[in-house]
């Protein structure tokens, strides 16, 4: 058997861990045309779940956008185009659907070298972008109307970037009427994304459900990791994919990666863990170090007391003293602002999400 595991791109069978509580789940919502607010931190699996989950759906059809990098409507509107086109295959009813239907630009066609598929591409006139968004979501309902949708938007959080409180109603005033579309709002950038969703003042203010991505169970762990390593006549005791797990915290992504460099090694020892682990911290020294350099003294002082303290009294008069704090005031200023950074979590204690971060500021 291949290297089964992956941490970067989009994740597949066999790499894909369970999910299938969530999959259940999102799919009731889909299959009732309910909107959905899908969120958690980058790397927990948001666009591979989204997409595993459609290839299994029956007699909806599903469309996929990526936002991720968009920073103007434009960009949105060619998104728009790219994720309608997988819904027609062939060249020529696409080019008469999106003409019939788009009539506030021009569009280029064109075959996508990759896939083979038939692609639509815009041509702007400066005014004529507000009207175009009406005109596609026009489409997609008037399609949804002979099929039941799903339209995933992944990395929604960038539309607050490039269209403005204006844009958000637009899309909202329209998005609302939609009977027979299910739309997933997916974000990584937790502190923007559920401000748009919950803010009273915001467009989007409780349109989805709310659907916090979390971490993979230990015990779901196991038995994947495990039934892997059966499956090509490996062995590999329990308690070391426990031991993995729990050094990553049950992080999806770090999870893959630790045992990407696992499978290739001949034995399996805790010192062998461990040393994959200084590697994995290792690699990341740079893309830390540009991090932690980016930060206020301050920031820096409050990531080294929550990695020091594990988050447990924080505010403790000798803690603050430890870590160059004089006043709890001057330890909470700094702590929200990594929070709105994305650096920390707060569930009733302050908590680093990564934990391959939290073991570097440990080390260092």
């Amino acid at each position: 058997m291949d290297n089964p595991f992956r941490f970067s791109g989009i994740v597949d069978d066999p790499a894909f861990c369970n999910r299938k509580r969530e999959q259940e789940e999102l799919k009731q919502y889909i299959q009732s045309s309910q909107n959905v607010l899908l969120h958690s931190h980058r790397r927990y699996g948001k666009s591979s779940l989204i997409l595993k989950l459609f290839k299994g759906l029956n007699e909806i059809t599903p469309i996929y956008m990526d936002l991720y990098g968009t920073t103007s409507i434009e960009d949105f509107i060619a998104s728009l185009l790219k994720g309608i086109s997988t819904v027609e295959p062939k060249m020529n009813r696409l080019m008469k659907m999106l003409r019939e239907g788009i009539r506030s630009i021009t569009l280029n066609f064109s075959v996508d070298p990759i896939t083979g598929m038939p692609a639509a591409t815009p041509v702007f006139q400066r005014s004529a972008a507000p009207n175009t968004v009406n005109e596609i979501l026009a489409l997609l309902e008037k399609l949804s109307k002979k099929n039941r949708m799903v339209v995933a938007f992944d990395e929604f959080q960038e539309v607050a970037g490039y269209g403005g409180d204006v844009f958000e109603k637009m899309l909202r005033n329209t998005i609302q009427h939609h009977q027979k579309i299910s739309y997933i709002f997916a974000g990584s950038q937790r502190h923007l994304i559920t401000e748009m969703f919950n803010d009273r003042k915001r467009a989007f203010y409780k349109i989805a459900a709310s659907f916090p991505l979390k971490k993979i169970e230990t015990a779901d762990y196991i038995d994947w990791i495990g039934g892997l390593y059966r499956r090509s006549e490996r062995k590999i005791e329990y308690r070391m994919i426990e031991d993995v797990v729990n050094r990553c915290e049950n992080h999806p992504k770090y999870v893959q990666e630790f045992f990407f460099h696992l499978w290739v090694e001949p034995q399996l020892s805790f010192e062998v863990i461990d040393r994959v682990e200084h590697r994995i911290i290792h690699d990341r020294v740079p893309e830390f170090s540009y991090a932690w350099d980016a930060l206020t003294l301050n920031q820096r002082k409050a990531l080294k007391l929550i990695a020091g303290t594990l988050g447990k009294n924080i505010f403790a008069a000798e803690n603050l003293a430890a870590y160059g704090f004089r006043t709890a005031s001057q330890a909470s200023a700094a702590l929200m602002k990594l929070e709105k950074g994305g650096f920390l979590d707060k569930n009733g204690e302050w908590k680093i999400h990564d934990p391959i971060f939290c073991r570097w500021l440990q080390a260092v």
